[in-house]
């Protein structure tokens, strides 16, 4: 009797270790992929940084050349710096926005790190 007693309580830590080893499996793929996901988001949004900053150093040499072909030596300075920040406001406020959509991604993508972690969490073993 006591040899049966034996088994089945091997035979139950043998069931509980086979569920403990699917479930860290389990939880190791789910990490894996959200790492591959989290890092996937990240370089995208490093592309879309890279291609937006040069949009905004094209634009800003454009307005560069711009301002040289509207003004003259002999222009006042007044009229000088007047032209340049006319044509520099548009640089600005595309660098602004540029910034302000980096940080939102950058917000997004931690955003969805944070419920993939919490997701993750819910599939621990230990917790």
């Amino acid at each position: 009797m006591l040899h049966c007693t034996t088994i089945t309580v091997m035979g139950f830590f043998m069931i509980n270790i086979s569920n403990m080893i699917a479930k860290n499996c389990t939880a190791n793929a789910l990490a894996t992929q959200y790492a591959l996901r989290i890092n996937g988001l990240l370089a995208l949004s490093t592309l879309g940084v890279l291609r937006r900053n040069l949009d905004t150093y094209l634009l800003c040499l454009r307005h560069g050349a711009e301002y040289v072909q509207n003004t003259q030596l002999t222009d006042p300075p007044e009229k000088r710096v007047s032209a340049y920040l006319d044509v520099m406001l548009d640089c600005t406020e595309k660098s602004w926005q540029d910034f302000r959509n980096n940080l939102q991604i950058l917000l997004l993508a931690h955003d969805e790190a944070l419920m993939w972690a919490a997701t993750l969490d819910r599939t621990r073993i230990i917790h």
